[in-house]
């Protein structure tokens, strides 16, 4: 099933991210818009929580001040190195309402890899987490401000901030409020392809709602159901996912950021639907498991990210809906219902 072209352009004529979290915010503000996995602190030492639309759209609104003080020139980048949970979707909302270009990294990549997609993007500022696994982004971020000179600010969520990285957290909990300039318009994100590391190529708003609204229109969620992901990457795929679907429908996400399967099992036993988006390659993984007999398994969307053949067994199960995502790159997509 495709949304209608003409359809959507009238649906989406003068949407944008801000716009969707406004409205949610005034109506809903109260109701949860994203929550960590169980598990969270074991792998990034910040303690699990969940925040509501009226609180997300005040942090975002925090730090598109404090990165406003920089008085980076309209449309000017902003390298994202974090998972695509809480913190990268707040980076990437606070820059856009700041009039800056979120530029959304890969976290395996290398220092060469990751300082040249940064050089390429022109970004003046680095956003990053303390910790994911083993992963260090924040140690990671300082070393390559130091030799991309256009980088003057990086700035860190977590507990863990090194020397030389503006803890982002407590800067904005401070009282002063920074103002913020108006914007002769929004920039774009600029998303990069995981695999060759090429990029970053530009991706508007627009477009990213478009996939998630002809998405949204497969799964059909209720209200009172989840998305639960476990993409970690930034490209169209996973925003068109998460964050686009979430917005468009008002329900609650919950990005896992880095896979553990007790997290998984914990996020069915809300009694809530669930809508899951998985990798393609874990399809067999899912189609032997118990959770794809689980009552509270709506639909699952799995993100099929090269030109091979599926993966098998294909889960198969009466009345689940699965639709497929084909990832042609980084910012093009095909959504097909099974």
């Amino acid at each position: 099933m495709r949304v209608d072209q003409d359809e959507a352009a009238d649906l989406l004529d003068g949407l944008d991210l801000d716009t969707l979290l406004g409205a949610l915010t005034r109506g809903r503000g109260y109701e949860a818009a994203l929550r960590d996995p169980p598990g969270r602190h074991g792998w990034s030492d910040v303690r699990p929580a969940s925040l509501s639309f009226l609180e997300l759209d005040q942090r975002i609104d925090r730090l598109a001040r404090l990165l406003s003080i920089n008085k980076a020139r309209p449309g000017s980048g902003v390298a994202i190195l974090a998972p695509m949970g809480p913190e990268a979707i707040l980076a990437t909302m606070a820059s856009l309402r700041a009039g800056l270009s979120p530029v959304l990294l890969p976290l395996h990549g290398n220092e060469l890899e990751l300082l040249a997609l940064i050089e390429r993007s022109g970004a003046v500022m680095a956003l990053g987490t303390s910790r994911v696994g083993s992963l260090r982004p924040l140690l990671v971020l300082r070393n390559l401000a130091m030799r991309a000179f256009g980088t003057r600010f990086v700035g860190g969520f977590g507990p863990d901030i090194p020397d030389g990285v503006a803890p982002l957290e407590a800067l904005m909990a401070s009282e002063g409020a920074h103002p913020l300039p108006p914007q002769p318009g929004r920039a774009g994100i600029r998303v990069t392809d995981a695999a060759t590391m090429a990029g970053p190529f530009p991706l508007s708003e627009r477009e990213l709602l478009g996939k998630a609204l002809e998405l949204s229109r497969l799964l059909r969620p209720e209200l009172s159901a989840r998305i639960v992901t476990t993409l970690v990457g930034g490209d169209l795929a996973a925003l068109a996912s998460g964050l686009g679907v979430a917005l468009l429908t008002g329900i609650e996400l919950l990005p896992l950021g880095l896979f553990a399967l007790g997290d998984l099992h914990a996020c069915f036993e809300a009694g809530r639907p669930v809508h899951l988006v998985l990798p393609g390659a874990m399809e067999p993984a899912l189609a032997q498991s118990r959770l794809a007999a689980h009552p509270a398994l709506a639909s699952v969307v799995f993100v099929q990210r090269t030109s091979e053949a599926r993966f098998h067994p294909a889960i198969d199960r009466p009345g689940l809906v699965i639709v497929d995502i084909v990832a042609r790159a980084a910012n093009e997509i095909a959504i097909e219902r099974r």
